[in-house]
Parts: structure tokens; sequence; C-alpha cells
């Protein structure tokens, strides 16, 4: 496809998604942020929309471009939103009609179209920032990704970063641009729940006295959130009050195979726009276990007050929220005696787990919550809408 008809298939595009009328109804005066990304997930979704509104607050605009929108989203997408194939010529035309102030990257450098434009934006003279890990942290020590990152930071106007955690992988000359955005869910759009455990352990049809609860992707990453390390335990578990449930897409037929059908539930994936499901779960659980690559599922077990169980290894940045000994345990990698005592030592010392239970939701809370990581958005986008004039303003 050439370059004219990118433009017009991109002009056709624009008009679809979740833009709204008075988005598309550009004035001189917007202070627009534009917000370039892969798939959205679903959990993103509450987080863009809480941007939205407190960007609104300061006097920004903020427009949303992505290649797709996770199928599985249920939430309401409150924020202008426009889903555009990875075109360099259709993004390049609709930056130039958005008229951005500043501009945020929320590309993997996989995702080819981040070369070209990175480049372009520069060229254009339009601030722009990259939203990211600083790295590949399932392969820090891998020198051909360390350039090509550090490429990337060099060449961006600014850096939003996951964590403090993630400073190390950024070059000193550059951290003077770095802003830190905790990342996180929006524990604001989560559901309250009225329902006692034991109701909602009728409903779910969950027969166990105490739930040991693992919650995520089973599929991705060659499994690597180690699923099968929580199978392989509760396949000999001979105690009968005690039961693991399974939450998340990708469990494999071999897995399901090796289950122990007496002590595992299986519920699948659950999605709702209100969370009202997994909000379920999450409060009828007495701990989460997640042995590998724990994620935002994390997050979300701290707030719901889960102490969380995970193995030493390749975590990403929100491992953080994790403090052994306060709010959950890290044993050894691959050691699943030591993964199975601490699950046990939980279970069976009400006052531990209860202590657990408390740190886990008030460390969340005071770490992690919305309004810190859009502080270092707001901080981040105020320091590029004056860091030069934008061309195409000129």
């Amino acid at each position: 496809m050439n370059l004219r008809m990118q433009i017009e298939r991109g002009a056709i595009e624009l008009g679809k998604g979740h833009s709204s009328d008075a988005a598309d109804r550009e004035d001189n005066s917007t202070k627009r942020v534009l917000l370039i990304s892969s798939k959205v997930m679903h959990y993103r979704v509450p987080v863009y929309n809480y941007f939205h509104r407190r960007f609104r607050e300061i006097g920004f605009e903020l427009s949303v471009i992505a290649n797709a929108l996770q199928k599985q989203n249920q939430k309401p997408v409150e924020f202008d939103f426009r889903e555009l194939a990875f075109s360099f010529g259709t993004y390049t035309q609709t930056i130039k009609a958005l008229r951005p102030v500043a501009v945020i990257l929320f590309l993997r450098l996989k995702d080819l179209i981040v070369w070209p434009l990175i480049h372009w934006l520069r060229f254009q003279r339009i601030p722009f920032a990259v939203w990211t890990k600083a790295a590949n942290w399932d392969a820090k020590d891998s020198r051909w990704r360390y350039c090509l990152y550090n490429y990337v930071h060099g060449i961006s106007d600014a850096i939003i970063v996951y964590s403090v955690d993630c400073l190390e992988s950024i070059r000193p000359p550059f951290r003077s641009k770095v802003f830190v955005a905790n990342n996180t869910l929006n524990f604001d759009d989560f559901p309250r729940i009225d329902e006692s455990k034991e109701v909602i352990k009728r409903e779910l049809r969950v027969p166990f006295e105490k739930v040991v609860l693992f919650v995520g992707s089973m599929g991705t990453g060659k499994g690597r959130k180690r699923v099968d390390h929580l199978v392989e335990i509760f396949r000999n578990f001979e105690r009968k009050d005690v039961g693991l449930v399974l939450v998340g897409s990708g469990l494999s037929e071999e897995l399901r195979g090796r289950m122990n059908s007496h002590n595992t539930v299986y519920l699948g994936e659950m999605h709702d726009g209100m969370d009202i499901g997994i909000s379920k779960v999450f409060k009828m659980a007495d701990i989460c276990a997640i042995p590998g690559h724990v994620g935002l599922g994390l997050n979300q077990a701290l707030f719901w007050g889960l102490p969380v169980i995970t193995e030493e290894g390749v975590h990403p940045p929100e491992i953080a929220y994790l403090k052994p000994g306060k709010n959950g345990f890290i044993v050894p990698r691959n050691d699943l005696i030591s993964l199975r005592d601490r699950i046990v030592y939980l279970l069976d010392h009400d006052d531990i787990r209860a202590e657990f239970s408390r740190n886990a939701r008030q460390g969340i809370l005071a770490e992690a919550p919305i309004e810190k990581m859009f502080g270092g958005f707001q901080d981040c986008v105020h320091f590029l809408s004056h860091t030069r004039h934008v061309s195409h303003h000129e």
C-alpha cells in the first residue's frame, strides 16, 4: 500500500472506534495529549478513563490511538479512542490532525512502527516520551536489547518508567528526563462486594474452607507464571479443608489432565463491565499464589488484602510491591517444597495471615494509588509541553 492509499485509508478509519464528535472538532486552544499504544488491555481502560478525567481538570484532553482494543473488554471507554491498524502514513496524518502538545509512546520495540515514528516526531519537533520498563525484564542481560532501549531513551524527550527500580536500566545522562509513574490499576473503579466469603463460595460452587487463588494468563510467555507448580503441589495435597482456585485464560489440556479434581477448581476467564465476578473471587480467597511473573495481578491481590507467595526469578517491576515477611513470601525458584510450606504456613496461622492481609492493603494503597501513577504522567506532560514549540503549530 503506497503512502497516498495509507492516508486515504487513515482518513476513513479516523471515524471509527470510540472518538467523540467533540474530540473531532479541534480548535487552536485545545491542549491535547496523545497516547499511542499497542493493544489496549481491558485493565488499562479504567486507568485511561481516570487519566482522561484528571487531564481535563488541568486543561488537557487525552486521546488514545492503538492498533486494537482487547476483545474481552467490557469497560466503558470514556476517553477519545481511535482503533487504527499500524501504518506509518495513517499514524502521522492522525497526529497532524490532532495537533498534540505532547505524545506518549506505549509501544514495544518489536512494534516496527515505533522506529520510523520516533524519528518522524523528532523531525517534526513534536515533544514525545516513551512509557517503558526501560529494559526487557525477561532478558536484562541481553546486550542487543540494551543497545536498542538505550537508543530510544536517547532520542526521546522524556521517559516514563514503571517504578524507581527501572532507573538502573537507564544511563545516567538520561535520568534527568525520567518520570516515575508507579504501574498500577485503577482501584477507584473496583466495586464494593458486600457478600461474605461463604455466600460467594456457594455462588461459585467452591467447597473449600480455605482457598489458595491464582489469577493470570497461563498461556503467555511459555507459561512464565508457572501455574504448573501449583497444579503439581495440589495433585498430592491431602488436606480436605484447602483448595486451589484458578482464574484466567490459557490453561492447557495437559495441565487440565494433571489437576486434582477433588481440590482444584478452574473458573476460566472472568470479564464483566463492573469487575464484580473477579472481585468476588479475590474477596473469597485467603491467599494468592503466583509462582512466576507476578505482574499487575500482584496489585489486585494486595488491594483485596491477600498475602502473595511467589518464587525468585524473572519478574516485572511490580515485584517491588511484595515485601517478604510482611505481605507475602518469595521462595527459591522451582522449589515446590518451599512453595508448599509457605502456603500451608499462612493458611494455618490465622493471626499472621491477618497481619499480612492488613499490610497488603495498606501498602498497595500507599505505594500504588492511581493518582500517584497519574502524577508521573502529569509531571511528564508539563515537562514536554514546555520542551519546545511544536512545528505544526507554527
